[in-house]
């Protein structure tokens, strides 16, 4: 993916994820963390490419691949969204405090990425 692909794709998940947030069901809370997680992979894509030139279109390391870039915060923010990623969906940490979480790491990394 190019990075306007990127973008859009973050857009096009936020716009998803205002449908289910704040959730009428508590089941929506995997997918509000799991958007948000997937929209933040995708901000992360798009500020790589345009602010240096280079991406990965795998989560794998990313953390590590943002700190080699001199991007220590993000890393950070990323590595959280991953706990709490893998909290939510594979265990049992779903409710309003992690799903609120995730997204404001999204809203973060989205900070980051468009300035």
């Amino acid at each position: 993916m190019v990075a306007e692909a990127h973008r859009r794709a973050a857009e096009g998940i936020e716009r998803a994820l205002t449908k289910l947030w704040p959730p009428s069901d508590p089941d929506e809370g995997r997918l509000v963390i799991e958007g948000a997680w997937n929209a933040s992979f995708h901000w992360i894509a798009y500020a790589c490419q345009t602010k240096h030139g280079q991406h990965q279109e795998r989560q794998a390391h990313l953390g590590a691949v943002l700190r080699r870039l001199g991007e220590a915060q993000p890393a950070d923010w990323w590595e959280r969204q991953e706990r709490v990623r893998q909290g939510g969906l594979y265990g049992a940490k779903t409710g309003a405090i992690p799903e609120q979480e995730a997204l404001d790491l999204l809203a973060a990394l989205k900070q980051w990425a468009t300035t």
